[in-house]
């Protein structure tokens, strides 16, 4: 049972955190995680085993819930396929649960047990879910408590909430639990209009605060007399398939045109990249967020973390989705004005540099992205919100 709420309302709260695998997950919570810890309040990172080392290198109490899985396998079979060779993009079809909602249903009941059994003894008073971590609003149905939902990217999972009771209605007869809300009370939503997607009225706009990792030095990169085009491929498509890895295929393509070549890669990431022109630097290990401020347009893989740091940047971008949610976010960027999309079959070297060379001529483009940059900058940040989302966690 949870604890009586303070009666008085700056006294400090208990917050717990839920993610299951993905650090990319985790980061955009970490803002909201100091903010909490800043203001007086506890927090604590529940997570699988191997997400433990990176919810403490955030300078957050963190414990493991469930078993250790190994997601790759199922996202190779669910979104790529597991035929040799197979290339990635396919969308479900019309009617059928999406296979990853099974997946995020089956982390959920393999979490649930040892996060009810933590949160019991703990006793948050308000628990905060990345939208994949469908833990985070069984526990906090088990233990009576409101839950928020932490956008990383568009609210992809919105359009599907219709789906989800039933998924997890085998794992809330399990634990004896009912009301389960897996849209939370209130969602965090740090997306600029230009990508957002229809979403619940329970809503807290937020100012994205970009972080892309542990930091380093912020590298010099100095002036240029001519454009730059920063192209990254994030971490999850070469964790997948090492071939659908296109960092250094499309900074070879951009760096035809007249212009200076950015590529971000990990240390991992480096073997793979292949020769490079003169006009390439490759910066390894190197935060997003430090590079694009210097740059004109950026090209990824439409992850969310690197869509959302780009505008938060004011710069204009090329996407191309292999994944299904990844070409679903390139798409809304388009649609937003703010960049173009391409699919993983259709990013040929031509069509690659087609897109890249349109978006840097044409400033309509550049104008959205400043536009996406000056309304993010305008929102409040986490540490402004923190009363606002603690409100959440009182009685009504």
């Amino acid at each position: 049972m949870a604890r009586p709420a303070p009666e008085d309302a700056r006294a400090p709260r208990r917050v717990l955190f839920v993610s299951w695998g993905w650090r990319t997950h985790l980061y955009p919570m970490a803002p909201w995680a100091w903010a909490l810890r800043a203001a007086g309040h506890e927090v604590a990172v529940a997570c699988q085993p191997s997400l433990v080392p990176a919810a403490t290198a955030l300078g957050l109490p963190a414990v493991a819930v469930g078993p250790e899985v190994d997601v790759l396998p199922d996202f190779r079979r669910l979104v790529i396929g597991a035929e040799p060779g197979a290339r990635p993009g396919a969308e479900p079809a019309p009617g059928r649960v999406p296979r990853a909602l099974t997946l995020f249903a089956r982390l959920a009941d393999l979490m649930a047990d040892d996060l009810v059994r933590y949160a019991r003894t703990w006793r948050p008073d308000l628990v905060v879910f990345d939208p994949t971590a469908l833990a985070g609003p069984l526990v906090a149905a088990a233990l009576g408590v409101p839950s928020a939902r932490c956008l990383y990217g568009p609210d992809l999972m919105y359009g599907m909430r219709h789906l989800l009771p039933e998924l997890l209605e085998p794992t809330c007869r399990r634990l004896g639990i009912g009301g389960v809300n897996p849209m939370g009370d209130v969602t965090l939503d740090p997306n600029p209009s230009c990508l957002a997607l229809p979403t619940d009225p329970a809503r807290l706009a937020t100012r994205y605060v970009p972080y892309n990792g542990p930091e380093s030095a912020q590298p010099v990169l100095g002036e240029s007399p001519r454009r730059r085009v920063c192209v990254t491929w994030g971490h999850t498509m070469s964790a997948l398939d090492e071939r659908h890895f296109l960092t250094g295929e499309v900074a070879r393509t951009a760096a035809e045109l007249d212009v200076d070549v950015l590529a971000l890669v990990s240390g991992a990431q480096f073997p793979l990249l292949g020769r490079t022109p003169r006009n390439v630097q490759v910066l390894v290990d190197t935060p997003l967020h430090q590079v694009l401020p210097h740059c004109d347009l950026l090209v990824s893989q439409s992850g969310a973390g690197s869509v959302l740091t780009g505008l938060a940047s004011g710069i204009p971008q090329v996407g191309v989705g292999q994944l299904p949610d990844h070409l679903a976010i390139a798409r809304q960027l388009a649609a937003g004005g703010a960049g173009k999309a391409l699919s993983g079959p259709e990013a040929t070297p031509e069509a690659v540099l087609s897109a890249v060379f349109d978006v840097l001529e044409r400033p309509s483009f550049t104008d959205r992205a400043r536009e996406a940059r000056r309304e993010n900058t305008a929102r409040p940040a986490p540490a402004d919100l923190v009363g606002a989302l603690l409100a959440t966690a009182r009685p009504a």
